[in-house]
């Protein structure tokens, strides 16, 4: 089935300035549902710490849901405001969940983080995937199930002092065929 994302809601919705759990895993995530198709097709992070460095950070698609941790839910915002709510969930975590089953990572790359005080407006350096891109991954990420999730993920590494995240995410819902 060919998706029109011109027919179907679209959203955003980005995290506040949060700090990580310790040795973070999963730290932003989308996750599917059971009445939509949920197609990912932007993702960003910002960063910064007390002393600047570059971080790998990855995007990790699970086939089973996270539970726990400590977390906050974005509010997803319509692109139209004449269009149902998103039914995809959205959280921010800031301390660990329990991570769900690991497909893989569609994304690793390091990603910098000023100081923010030597920092540009805002102190924070970003960086943005697009799923769009036909040339580079040719299509948006698809979660098809309320087990399913797309995040930024940190690995379980060490957590860098002062490391502060700011995370993004566009996506469109179609109804299930």
């Amino acid at each position: 089935m060919s998706v029109n994302f011109d027919t179907f809601p679209t959203f955003m919705a980005s995290s506040s300035a949060f700090t990580p759990g310790a040795t973070p895993q999963d730290v932003f995530a989308i996750t599917g549902n059971a009445t939509t198709n949920v197609y990912v097709l932007k993702m960003g992070i910002s960063t910064n710490q007390t002393t600047a460095g570059s971080n790998v950070w990855n995007i990790a698609k699970r086939s089973a849901a996270n539970t726990g941790g400590t977390h906050a839910a974005p509010t997803a915002v319509p692109f139209n405001s004449n269009m149902a709510a998103a039914s995809a969930t959205l959280l921010q975590y800031t301390a660990n969940p329990t991570a769900g089953t690991l497909i893989g990572n569609m994304w690793s790359g390091f990603v910098n983080a000023p100081a923010p005080a030597t920092a540009g407006i805002g102190g924070y350096t970003g960086t943005e995937i697009d799923f769009l891109a036909n040339d580079t991954y040719g299509g948006p990420v698809a979660l098809l199930t309320a087990a399913e999730v797309l995040s930024w993920n940190f690995g379980g590494a060490a957590l860098p002092t002062g490391l502060s995240v700011l995370a993004w995410v566009m996506w469109a819902e179609s109804p299930k065929v």
